[in-house]
């Protein structure tokens, strides 16, 4: 997979969907230390401090959970040796109750996006989100060159690519979790409070309220 290293950068997304038009070979990633425009799920805005990781796969189009989860486990797979990290159904990588790293999917012709950031060496973070964010510096107390946390990632995601979708999820299902209250917020704008009781294959959920297609809900708001 060719590489393509930048300094800063609006959004490695978007210099993804960029090199798409611009005829770059698939697949490729872009990987940037620092955003200016990061972005997250539903548009939301994902603070890209200088010391992190910001990376962009693009691969031949693949389905969006498929995506979803290669994405959520290279992530996890990455961080695990050095932490004990878990997956928040999803997508979410938490330490404890406090983000460390996200995955965001998106779709263009022909290709597929998968977003992976990860905070790696910021020693601090805005006072928006201090009490739910957080960084490899901040629980290990060691900083680490963001060159070799990518090359890890990489290898992860490259690694997930070859397996079948049943394998994948076999991974995925044995370490998300799905403990605690959430809201489901759906299309069409209803909001439904409840806890997940399992999830299958499809990523569709077994609730305390009932079953939903995942492909129906927007967002999971999760209440700690």
């Amino acid at each position: 997979m060719d590489r393509y290293y930048i300094k800063i950068c609006n959004s490695t997304n978007d210099t993804a969907k960029f090199f798409i038009e611009s005829g770059v070979e698939i697949p490729f990633v872009v990987i940037s230390e620092e955003q200016t425009r990061g972005r997250g799920q539903q548009g939301r805005k994902w603070i890209s401090q200088k010391g992190g990781l910001y990376s962009s796969f693009v691969l031949k189009r693949i389905d969006s959970k498929r995506a979803l989860i290669i994405g959520a486990l290279a992530a996890y797979k990455t961080l695990i040796s050095f932490l004990p990290v878990k997956i928040r159904f999803p997508n979410d990588i938490l330490v404890g109750k406090r983000k460390i790293g996200g995955v965001l999917v998106e779709q263009t012709s022909g290709a597929t996006i998968i977003g992976i950031g990860i905070n790696v060496n910021q020693e601090a973070f805005p006072e928006e989100i201090k009490g739910i964010a957080t960084s490899l510096f901040l629980e290990t107390g060691a900083k680490k060159p963001v060159s070799e946390i990518a090359d890890i990632l990489i290898c992860e995601v490259e690694d997930l690519e070859r397996l079948d979708y049943e394998k994948i999820f076999q991974e995925y299902y044995k370490v998300v979790s799905l403990r605690g209250k959430c809201f489901l917020h759906l299309r069409g704008g209803r909001e439904v409070a409840c806890e997940i009781k399992d999830i299958d294959e499809e990523l569709d959920l077994d609730t305390t309220a009932g079953f939903f297609n995942f492909n129906d809900i927007v967002w999971i708001e999760w209440i700690y």
